[in-house]
């Protein structure tokens, strides 16, 4: 992963969903998010929108805090920047990958998503 194209490439996808959904949005980046397997995350209402180190994956902390239209908003922004958006639904599954993590990993939205 390009770090700094990351950084700058959800630093524009920032700005167009701010704009899109005309609300002031809060977001973490660079050395606010340390020791984890995301390197941004943007808190929509009462949910975070993770952006993963791998593969340009994003996934909201839960699918269900967030209404409808701002879902779907978000995610056709992010379809056309390029992200690949995995439902929490699918992130919850036991993980069964090689890297066990310092302290253990014990499902999928973890390993991508979350400190470790």
């Amino acid at each position: 992963m390009d770090y700094r194209r990351e950084i700058e490439r959800f630093q524009a996808f920032f700005a167009q969903l701010q704009e899109h959904l005309a609300v002031a949005l809060e977001y973490e980046t660079e050395a606010h998010v340390q020791d984890a397997s995301f390197h941004s995350q943007i808190r929509i209402g009462e949910t975070w929108l993770r952006f993963s180190n791998f593969g340009g994956m994003v996934a909201f902390d839960d699918d269900d805090a967030i209404n409808t239209q701002t879902r779907h908003s978000a995610m056709r922004l992010l379809q056309q920047n390029g992200y690949r958006f995995v439902p929490s639904v699918e992130l919850q599954h036991r993980y069964t990958g090689r890297n066990p993590g310092i302290t253990g990993i014990p499902d999928w939205y973890t390993r991508f998503f979350s400190w470790i």
